[in-house]
């Protein structure tokens, strides 16, 4: 990229060694990647690590920080298809590469470090900035780590859910929206605990088939003291239908556009939150639906209207 070309891209810093570097031939000994989110909620990185005859792989991830350390053995198969992507895309030439856009205020960023078995070191670094080849690269690499970071999770995931449900239920969020042949009928229920909104329950209602709630389409945003909402009894909606299986669940229906999608968030006061999402139906959720749809109408009967 030319000097005028980087000017009005709004791209600053250095480009790195570019076309002169060679490629460090001595092995891999360390690799991390991070990707820098727009919002940092989506942040991640990967590291894969020599120790002794093992190599080991780690993954830190802000969207799922409910999970501590996040590592495993893996193969070294896998630092050798790093290093095939190093030589095959010559990463070398990124070398000192560190720029920014001051054009840009939001979107994301990345780093890379290498360490060679020669004690050599590679890295680069971008904010909505990046070298020659970095999509093609990264696209390589997540489907290099994909199936290590699927391990983990799952791993992790099982872990969870052998604990099971010991926290106090402080928030609630179901939305349930019907699409095509599915029915035209919606429910939104959210509850927080007083401390975050003095307002702290909304409820917004679209039925149309009048099977849960009267036939029209309401919304209310009261205040709901935790003590007075019977939260034992979603609590044992939860646990008679296993909710704690559905942790992390987001699958689509094959007809997706006649399913019901339905969303789901339960917070507990140990930091546990159980939140599932699709149009694909877990197991038991016909039976969860029915209850709580009907524990939610018990709700406005008391606070809201007489349904």
């Amino acid at each position: 990229m030319g000097l005028l070309s980087a000017i009005i891209l709004g791209q600053k810093g250095k480009r790195g060694i570019g076309k002169m570097a060679r490629n460090n031939n001595s092995g891999i000994m360390a690799f991390r990647y991070n990707f820098i989110g727009s919002i940092g909620a989506n942040s991640y990185s990967y590291i894969i690590e020599k120790k002794g005859e093992k190599y080991i792989f780690t993954y830190d991830a802000m969207q799922h920080r409910e999970f501590e350390n996040m590592t495993l053995e893996c193969d070294a198969g896998i630092i050798e298809q790093i290093e095939s992507l190093y030589k095959n895309l010559r990463i070398a030439e990124w070398n000192g590469f560190d720029k920014y856009n001051t054009r840009v205020l939001d979107g994301d960023g990345f780093s890379v470090s290498i360490l060679f078995n020669d004690s050599k070191e590679l890295y680069a670094h971008g904010s909505n900035a990046y070298p020659a080849g970095y999509s093609d690269f990264k696209n390589q690499l997540d489907d290099i780590i994909d199936p290590l970071t699927e391990r983990i999770l799952t791993q992790k995931r099982r872990e969870l859910i052998s604990k099971g449900i010991n926290g106090n239920l402080n928030h609630i969020m179901v939305n349930i929206i019907q699409h095509g042949s599915s029915g035209k009928d919606s429910y939104s229920f959210f509850l927080i605990e007083e401390k975050y909104r003095e307002n702290n329950c909304e409820i917004k209602l679209d039925s149309v088939s009048g099977k849960y709630f009267p036939i029209g389409k309401n919304s209310y945003y009261f205040h709901l003291p935790l003590s007075e909402a019977d939260l034992p009894a979603v609590r044992k909606i939860l646990d008679e239908d296993n909710i704690l299986e559905w942790y992390d669940f987001d699958e689509a229906a094959d007809d997706y556009n006649n399913s019901e999608w339905f969303q789901i968030c339960f917070g507990f006061d140990d930091k546990l939150s159980i939140s599932a999402c699709g149009t694909k139906h877990p197991d038991h959720y016909d039976s969860f639906k029915d209850s709580f749809l009907k524990w939610m109408k018990t709700v406005m009967q008391r606070f809201i209207i007489d349904t």
